[in-house]
């Protein structure tokens, strides 16, 4: 974990990891091949556009899932910057606008970018609504393991804790999860039952910069060991982390002890025979 705390940049205001392509190749064939697929949840289009970096970094497919944007503003915006990028600084007005400038100066092929489905879909009260609404994009990309690698939440008035739910719910585990919190992760209790949330399911924490917040996958969940239909316990975790405390000091107890007998008995052992003399 030390490793990527080290190797951390921001772009744009959001945190990323400085080579997210060595941390997705594993240096096999497939690692190679595989699409990544960058899905971007954004409440603007000015939102996403200036995600167009992070999917650069990322050398991904970038799927952008507008939420409550009108289709035809998103469409005509996302027109506009797949010709961006297609033209770039010979693009109309580009060299007056410092905006317009980033995105031309973006190298992300303008095929790589596709509008997914209004995230309004996500909310469907079926467990599987985020595959349902994604699989029309993911059978456009061929992309057959249905991952998504990388997820980035920005949509502001506190929505994102249930749009973290239903990823989680729907059984997505991106390898990075990019959040823009609402309201802090510490003084807002339902933002911190969700944060909180994202750390028992697996995820760790890696960096907060401009309110947005990266987290990286490692499995490590707490939920696998706890059973949380054991009665009369205040708190599962704390109770196994005690137990697991508590069985290291009795082993490291056991092996002092051991250890304390087999110096003793080696001590007495080679310890010189004692020759008494009896005077008559």
């Amino acid at each position: 974990m030390d490793g990527f705390l080290s190797s951390l940049v921001v772009l744009n205001d959001r945190p990323m990891l400085k080579d997210p392509l060595s941390f997705f190749y594993d240096g096999s064939s497939n690692s190679s091949q595989e699409k990544r697929v960058f899905v971007t949840v954004a409440n603007a289009p000015s939102v996403w556009q200036n995600d167009l970096i992070l999917a650069e970094r990322l050398f991904s497919e970038m799927v952008i899932c507008p939420y409550k944007t009108p289709l035809t503003e998103t469409q005509s915006v996302f027109d506009t910057t797949k010709q961006i990028l297609k033209e770039r600084m010979k693009y109309p007005g580009v060299k007056e606008n410092h905006e317009l400038q980033k995105i031309a100066k973006t190298w992300i092929l303008p095929a790589k970018l596709h509008i997914g489905p209004d995230a309004s879909e996500f909310f469907s009260p079926c467990e599987t609504a985020v595959n349902d609404a994604l699989h029309p994009v993911f059978t456009t990309l061929e992309n057959t393991s249905s991952k998504v690698h990388v997820l980035k939440l920005e949509v502001g008035n506190g929505e994102e804790r249930a749009l973290v739910y239903k990823f989680l719910d729907s059984g997505f585990r991106p390898s990075l999860m990019l959040v823009k919190w609402s309201h802090d992760m510490d003084d807002h209790t339902p933002t911190a039952h969700c944060a909180g949330h994202l750390l028992n399911s697996g995820y760790s924490f890696l960096k907060f910069e401009n309110e947005y917040a990266l987290y990286i996958f490692t499995e490590q969940t707490l939920y696998d060991i706890c059973s949380v239909k054991e009665p009369c316990v205040q708190n599962i975790f704390m109770k196994e982390l005690l137990s697991a405390a508590a069985a290291a000091s009795a082993a490291s107890a056991a092996g002092t002890t051991e250890e304390a007998v087999v110096t003793e008995t080696v001590s007495n052992e080679s310890a010189p025979e004692t020759v008494q003399s009896v005077s008559n």
